[in-house]
């Protein structure tokens, strides 16, 4: 553990801090992306592209805690899970780039219960947009929305 001043530093301590500065990488990540969806119903790739090279080198540098493994299973379920949506057209590409990425920082639990958070916002936000005649919606925000949920309950975990 690195020591700052006497104490643990917070970002690469122990397996608890290594949790939490993964989170915060994916919450800081999705809240950009938020902001870039909002304004230009765009997420430019480097988004969910920077996202994927820091989980990367945190996971080859053994500070993920959940290790490859779970990684690629997160990844994998998200591939499995968005595609098929963005083939038929519900959301973005952008969105299906993002959601990749948060796979993997998250793994496959965690992104089993961040998806199914993060449809149900999804909802609220299309309901919303058909009532007031909107053809489309920006779906960054329920992913946000989607991980402020899950946080809480990983770090109570």
């Amino acid at each position: 553990m690195i020591r700052r001043r006497g104490r643990p530093c917070w970002l690469w301590g122990g397996r608890a801090s290594s949790t939490r500065s993964v989170y915060l990488l994916a919450l800081g990540a999705t809240s950009i992306a938020t902001a870039f969806d909002l304004k230009s119903r765009r997420i430019p790739n480097a988004i969910p592209g920077v996202l994927l090279l820091c989980v990367s080198v945190l996971t080859a540098l053994g500070r993920h805690p959940l290790g490859w493994t779970q990684a690629l299973y997160g990844f994998g379920a998200a591939i499995l899970i968005t595609l098929p949506l963005f083939a038929k057209g519900w959301c973005g590409g952008g969105d299906t780039k993002l959601a990749m990425a948060l796979g993997a920082t998250l793994g496959l639990l965690p992104f089993l219960v961040f998806f199914a958070a993060m449809s149900l916002f999804g909802g609220f936000l299309a309901l919303r947009a058909k009532r007031a005649g909107e053809t489309e919606i920006a779906y960054a925000p329920a992913m946000l929305l989607g991980l402020l949920l899950l946080l809480p309950l990983q770090w109570a975990a």
